[in-house]
């Protein structure tokens, strides 16, 4: 019994880590996909960026907490700051994800159409560029984790019988 829980636990291990790698890609694509919306609303409509991010932030738990941060009335960048300070714990995000979007909530509302457009199309190469990483590592390792999830709870197992 105690051996199966051992192979288990290394199961559950794999298959965590394996999860991490697929929740970067889905973060990352949510975030491109939130990038994109933004150069619409700003190109067509000059939406201020409090309601850019209240209208297309849904997905994603930072946006979310920027959001509410927003409406107790705080800055746009402490409110941003503060998002990805404590929504994109657990989301996957690695620290140069998390770089990348705090140097984008700098210069986000900071200069005038054209200005936010840039802003926006060069953080969009720059997240491009870390998604097609984060999928070349998920192809990578995510079977290899689980993989040897599964060999170290049985290793474990047999060391101990």
């Amino acid at each position: 019994m105690g051996a199966m829980i051992l192979i288990a636990a290394g199961a559950l291990a794999g298959y965590m880590e394996s999860h991490r790698l697929a929740m970067r890609v889905e973060q990352l694509e949510a975030f491109l996909r939130f990038l994109s919306a933004a150069q619409t609303e700003i190109r067509f409509a000059a939406l201020p960026v409090e309601e850019i991010v209240q209208r297309h932030g849904g997905e994603i738990q930072f946006l979310r907490t920027c959001e509410d941060n927003c409406k107790a009335g705080g800055s746009f960048l402490s409110a941003w700051n503060s998002g990805v300070h404590s929504g994109t714990k657990g989301q996957g995000f690695i620290m140069e994800d998390i770089g990348l979007l705090y140097s984008f909530g700098e210069g986000f509302g900071a200069s005038d159409t054209e200005g936010q457009l840039s802003h926006c199309a060069l953080y969009t190469e720059l997240i491009s560029e870390n998604l097609k990483n984060a999928r070349e590592e998920k192809n990578r390792k995510a079977k290899l984790y689980q993989i040897l999830g599964i060999f170290s709870g049985m290793a474990a197992a047999l060391m101990l019988c």
